[in-house]
């Protein structure tokens, strides 16, 4: 990901598979490298024991063995209960159904142990001792319970050892009870760094060099510690080492310097920029145009038109992709560029040539969503993960989709079909996200969300459909003032439960985000959208219908009706994101400073209308 400010040219190590370092084995002369294949004693798993380690560890199949104990547990305590309360002849006859429920859930127990001995073989998986009294303790509970099925009418030293037993499968519970503390660190490794360190975890488990248990040991620490570029002193055993650094590269004479630390650094920056360069060079984005992005891809300031214009009218489109090389999103996803490249272009298609909602406004909005993401910390605050940017930035790009260029209040008010479809209720705002996901959903060549599993899927969807419901103007007052309760409450957690009501209004406020920028492209934006109102009062005047609010082009002053936006609707807006991004305190002070120009220009739009007026 690009960091923000003047660093915006440098890349963090978030992909460290896309980092390839060569090092010349030749100059080398490890003890690693110098131990016999023979001297490591160690087992390779094949691909099949992989899967069934992972399907093993994985969080339901845990669940469902600790509730298959804890139901075996139940089970044992009611074949106690009943074999004091109950006489001997009535016994027998429901002990008969109760052992057999005991001999299904013994099967499955060894069924346990068996995939476990396959997945991991005999040695690694009786390294805890404890499983072999597991073990045991089924197989013979196991043979009791085969043993009373066959003949009920056992002698009293082998009911005394039966009694005996099922105590001891108890033991059991407790056993398996210890693995809920798994639960909380079973996770999908996510990254190549965790999957190297899981290896390396599971080598030095099967190795019995304690020498080499201690290089992996280092190996560990550094790789957890992000160590891995630290240049650490050469002690005398790395003599070979030192004569290398210190030999000349041309077979000069002289002394080859040794690079401190900080020389390193500045190496390691400059060829990783190189590496990231030529990854979003690989998007085919416009040169002029990454250019842009990479000094301004989360400024408040950059020029929505002229991106679109360095790119063929295809800004919105470029945006997105450069946001998910950024965040590493064709990872996350598990797609290729070509494909998120298809489905933004038919998003871009869905975008109507309104005046103002339109395919620029989508970009600009996407754009500002990232401004307040990275620059003003939200990323941090939040504690976003790749999805939730992902779900903010599809958002952003998709939230107008297919907009006729009328408001909610025409089309309800016209009796329009989607206002019909959607019960007069948010209707754009839900019209906008179902299309898209038709899009994807219609074409698999450009469905973004194919790859994904059917939890994190349905989790984006619902995020995605949130943020964009949250930019209907309707509720804007009462889900402000939700927000700004939760603000200030006392419990406000914006990286827990209070984290999407935050994300709603990242997209919202960068809807009405206009008054926050540079005054000229502001005033563009103005233009356009009431523009695009004038044109819908004229079509309310001819259907004899009401003229909605700003919509009315002899009555609408243009700067008395952006003064009484940013009094109403943006300041109060942005207030409340200053409540949890401190950082967007500088930007704030935009709002007076435009306000104050529109204000010197009330007295010309008067004049202005006077000239229009009809007569």
């Amino acid at each position: 990901m690009l960091p923000s400010g003047s660093d915006s040219q440098q890349r963090s190590l978030e992909n460290p598979d896309k980092q390839t370092m060569r090092v010349d084995s030749t100059k080398r002369n490890d003890k690693l490298i110098e131990v016999p294949r023979k001297k490591l004693n160690m087992r390779l798993y094949t691909e099949s024991e992989q899967k069934f380690q992972d399907y093993i560890n994985s969080k339901i199949v845990t669940i469902s063995i600790i509730a298959l104990v804890g139901a075996y547990a139940i089970l044992i305590f009611i074949i106690v209960a009943l074999e004091e309360l109950l006489d001997e002849t009535e016994f027998i006859n429901v002990s008969s159904i109760l052992s057999w429920i005991e001999l299904g859930i013994l099967i499955i127990f060894i069924l346990e142990i068996f995939v476990g001995l396959y997945a991991w073989g005999i040695k690694k998986y009786y390294k805890d001792k404890w499983l072999i009294l597991d073990t045991l303790i089924i197989l013979l509970s196991l043979f009791f319970v085969i043993f009373e099925l066959a003949d009920q009418k056992t002698s009293n030293v082998i009911k005394v050892i039966q009694a005996v037993f099922r105590f001891l499968r108890i033991f059991l519970l407790i056993r398996k009870a210890q693995t809920f503390r798994r639960l909380a660190t079973i996770s999908t490794i996510s990254t190549p760094a965790e999957k190297i360190v899981r290896f390396l975890a599971e080598l030095k488990e099967v190795l019995e060099d304690e020498n080499m248990k201690l290089d992996i040991n280092y190996c560990i620490d550094k790789i957890g510690n992000n160590q891995l570029y630290q240049m650490g002193k050469l002690d005398e055993d790395n003599a070979e080492a030192m004569a290398w650094l210190n030999q000349s590269q041309q077979g000069k004479t002289e002394v080859k310097r040794v690079l401190t630390n900080e020389q390193q650094l500045q190496q390691q920056q400059q060829q990783q920029q190189k590496k990231v360069i030529a990854n979003f060079q690989k998007l085919n984005i416009p040169k002029r145009l990454l250019d842009i992005l990479f000094k301004q891809h989360d400024d408040l300031y950059i020029d929505p038109f002229e991106c679109d214009k360095l790119c063929g009218g295809e800004g919105l489109v470029n945006l997105m992709l450069f946001f998910f090389e950024n965040y590493n999103l064709f990872d996350v996803f598990l797609i290729k560029p070509k494909v998120v490249r298809g489905y933004f272009e038919e998003v871009m298609k869905g975008y109507l040539d309104n005046p103002y909602h339109n395919k620029v406004h989508a970009q600009d909005v996407a754009q500002t969503c990232n401004f307040l993401l990275s620059k003003c910390k939200f990323i941090e605050i939040g504690q976003l993960d790749e999805q939730d940017i992902a779900c903010v930035l599809i958002a952003g790009a998709i939230h107008d989709y297919g907009h006729p260029g009328l408001t909610n209040a025409f089309l309800i008010n016209s009796r329009n079909e989607l206002a019909l479809t959607y019960n007069d209720q948010s209707v754009l705002e839900m019209f906008h996200p179902s299309q898209c996901f038709k899009i994807a959903w219609g074409n698999q060549k450009v469905n973004i969300f194919e790859n994904l599993q059917f939890q994190k899927y349905r989790r984006i969807r619902e995020s995605i459909i949130l943020m964009v419901l949250s930019t209907d103007m309707a509720h804007h007052a009462s889900e402000l003032a939700v927000t700004n309760s939760r603000i200030a409450a006392p419990d406000f957690e914006p990286n827990g439960k209070d984290k999407q009501r935050l994300m709603d209004l990242i997209v919202h406020s960068s809807d009405v985000s206009n008054p926050t920028k540079s005054f000229e492209i502001y005033k563009q934006w103005t233009e356009k959208v009431l523009t695009e109102f004038w044109l819908q009062g004229d079509k309310e005047r001819d259907l004899g219908l009401p003229i909605s609010y700003l919509c009315n082009r002899y009555t609408t002053n243009m700067a008395e009706a952006q003064v009484g936006f940013i009094d109403y609707v943006v300041k109060p807006t942005f207030a409340c994101v200053l409540g949890f991004l401190p950082a967007y305190e500088p930007f704030f002070q935009n709002l007076d400073k435009n306000k104050a120009k529109w204000q010197e220009l009330i007295e010309y739009y008067k004049q202005q209308l006077a000239s229009i007026q009809p007569k």
